[in-house]
């Protein structure tokens, strides 16, 4: 049976002292971890495109230097530059591998 196509709706972005945050229904049915194809089957199911803003790229050197160097949690400090397209809003601003990562969603025009 197909999984219901359930829309994303877009929400007042509220983040948290150390400057994280996370839609309430991203990515929500999994742990930690998902593999690619579950992602992309996640983005389809919800008819939604998505890109990356990395902190490291967005920011002055110094203030992820800073970060990266100083054992820091808090990303407050990074001012996320919306992307120039329209429709784009956040899914999770959120910790990864190389740094801290803005997960922008968009739905999918048909």
């Amino acid at each position: 049976m197909p999984e219901e196509t359930v829309l994303i709706q877009v929400l007042p972005v509220n983040r948290d002292a150390d400057g994280w945050w996370s839609h309430p229904d991203y990515l929500s049915e999994f742990d930690d971890e998902i593999t690619e194809a579950q992602f992309n089957d996640w983005c389809a199911r919800h008819q939604v495109e998505t890109k990356i803003t990395y902190m490291e790229s967005d920011v002055e050197p110094e203030i992820f230097d800073t970060y990266m160097s100083d054992g820091q949690v808090n990303c407050s400090a990074w001012e996320i530059q919306h992307p120039a397209e329209p429709g784009w809003f956040i899914l999770s601003i959120h910790d990864a591998e190389d740094g801290p990562v803005c997960i922008w969603g968009r739905q999918i025009t048909p």
